[in-house]
């Protein structure tokens, strides 16, 4: 009867951890699905690479991804404003003040890049 009983809760066991697995396989195949589905060619979508590889310290990556957004949508503050601070943090900080200006020019109301731009200019070596 133990063995029965130990037997029987192996099966259950096992056929939850089956049906779990086709649960979160499917959540990934969808997920995947949705990833593909994504516009590579929209300024958004580039923008938002761009952030991620910025805050992941890939500076040089972040500045192709902000081209690529401002190739698309010439006008995108954001992405000026970024790039300048990806500029800035690769070592061309004369480049990163054009950017953030241009920022501005287009968005005047972006706080966050006025800060930058005052801080980077206040900096004695550029």
């Amino acid at each position: 009867m133990n063995l029965i009983s130990e037997r029987l809760k192996n099966i259950i066991i096992i056929s939850c951890l089956i049906i779990f697995s086709i649960g979160v396989f499917n959540i990934f195949m969808q997920s995947n699905a949705y990833a593909l589905k994504m516009n590579v060619k929209s300024p958004v979508f580039q923008f938002k690479k761009g952030m991620g590889a910025l805050k992941g310290g890939y500076n040089y990556t972040a500045i192709q991804h902000f081209q690529k957004a401002i190739l698309l949508k010439p006008h995108f503050a954001k992405a000026w404003g970024e790039m300048g601070i990806a500029l800035h943090r690769l070592g061309f900080p004369s480049l990163g003040i054009v950017s953030l200006k241009k920022a501005l020019s287009y968005n005047p109301k972006l706080v966050w890049a006025r800060k930058f731009l005052k801080k980077y200019i206040a900096e004695p070596a550029r």
